[in-house]
């Protein structure tokens, strides 16, 4: 399936989780698990969900170098496709994820979509890529509820991939986050939480394939 969008699983449930997976795997890029998962069934949630498509671990690493290898060695051999850093703890401390990741894809957060990113992230936006692009990552977290940023960083980076959350239930359209950058789109709650989450998903895949990039 020739998908742009990845499907953030941000519950408790598992069962619930990889019913979701079931149905809508084949029809996604990716999964998107967080650590209210991880939390309840531990990193085998990972290798479980991969069964049906490309597992991110959105883990948000933002810890020493050496307990960010710890990490990122367990979800890598659980099978996980990418994972994501914060970079704002240093290029040690984001090398040492990338280092240890293997051919898991590295993701790192050099913006937000909530509004407290505004305080002490987006000032350093630029620094981060920078920081980002040194260490080599794969891609970038970069918001899809703030089309003015996105543009911005899509503008200073067009050779890494960018992730977009802000999609759905923080007021990003897909339509308008594919126009200003964005290669894959990150939706959780309007298709989790739909009555029909396959639905759901085909009409996110429509809107998001009138602007490949």
């Amino acid at each position: 399936m020739d998908s742009k969008l990845v499907v953030a699983v941000d519950v408790f449930d598992c069962d619930f989780a990889l019913d979701l997976a079931r149905e809508i795997g084949k029809e996604v890029f990716a999964l998107k698990v967080n650590w209210p998962l991880l939390m309840v069934r531990g990193s085998s949630i990972v290798s479980e969900l991969s069964r049906y498509a490309r597992v991110i671990c959105d883990l948000k690493i933002a810890d020493i170098p050496n307990t960010n290898r710890l990490i990122v060695d367990k979800v890598s051999g659980e099978g996980a496709w990418g994972v994501i850093s914060h970079s704002f703890t240093g290029e040690d401390s984001l090398k040492s994820v990338v280092e240890a990741a293997g051919d898991t894809k590295v993701f790192s957060v050099v913006a937000m979509s909530h509004p407290g990113a505004s305080q002490f992230i987006h000032p350093r936006t630029d620094e981060l890529i920078d920081l980002s692009i040194k260490t080599g990552v794969y891609g970038l977290i970069a918001p899809g509820n703030n089309y003015e940023m996105l543009s911005g960083i899509r503008a200073r980076t067009n050779e890494l991939v960018l992730l977009t959350p802000g999609i759905g239930a923080q007021g990003g359209t897909p339509e308008e986050a594919m126009r200003h950058g964005a290669d894959l789109l990150i939706v959780g709650r309007a298709i989790y939480n739909a009555e029909k989450p396959i639905e759901e998903v085909r009409r996110f895949n429509s809107a998001i394939s009138q602007f490949r990039r």
